[in-house]
């Protein structure tokens, strides 16, 4: 039977019909999906989950066109979603490392008490050098805790824009401790 008749057939009941066709595609389908996502699992449960949706959607199928062609955009449409998906979570990541980096940073001040009076003095002795909107920006996230969408708002830009501007001044401000302690050193 070619693909249309199995069609015809799943159209008028014969839902058993439809084995044939996953028969017939499931190999060429994984080998489509496998060189697209990270690892043989996804490429297996995209597969699966390209199938049920073909079988849900078949009355959406149109005679005449391909089968494995539609049944490959369905499949290209999940690998998108896990390709987003994967985009989420290193964006997650990346900022988890950039507070954990500004945390690690910040402990790094409390070491001695000695020495952190003098970060201390460093710091605020930076902090003078900032500009107003800057001193502004730092105390919104560093004192009233505001979130960095609140901030974004305030500086008329995004969320991830003010979270980059505060990673700057955040790194300037190192910068310029790091060498108000090194001057001090005898």
């Amino acid at each position: 039977m070619d693909d249309s008749e199995i069609i015809a057939a799943m159209r008028a009941g014969d839902s058993d019909a439809f084995a044939a066709l996953v028969k017939r595609y499931q190999r060429t389908l994984y080998y489509f999906v496998v060189g697209k996502v990270a690892d043989d699992t996804e490429a297996k449960d995209i597969v699966q989950k390209s199938f049920v949706v073909a079988f849900q959607n078949l009355s959406d199928f149109r005679e005449g066109e391909s089968f494995f062609a539609w049944l490959k955009g369905i499949a290209l449409n999940h690998c998108r979603n896990e390709w987003r998906r994967h985009q989420s979570q290193a964006r997650l990541a990346g900022r988890l490392l950039e507070e954990k980096r500004a945390e690690l940073e910040l402990a790094s001040f409390a070491t001695r008490a000695d020495e952190g009076e003098r970060r201390l003095a460093a710091l605020r002795q930076c902090l003078e050098k900032l500009s107003p909107h800057e001193q502004t920006a730092i105390e919104w996230r560093f004192v009233q805790e505001r979130s960095l969408a609140e901030i974004g708002v305030q500086l008329g830009r995004g969320t991830e824009g003010a979270r980059l501007f505060l990673y700057r001044i955040r790194q300037r401000l190192a910068e310029c401790v790091w060498k108000c302690l090194s001057t001090e050193m005898p």
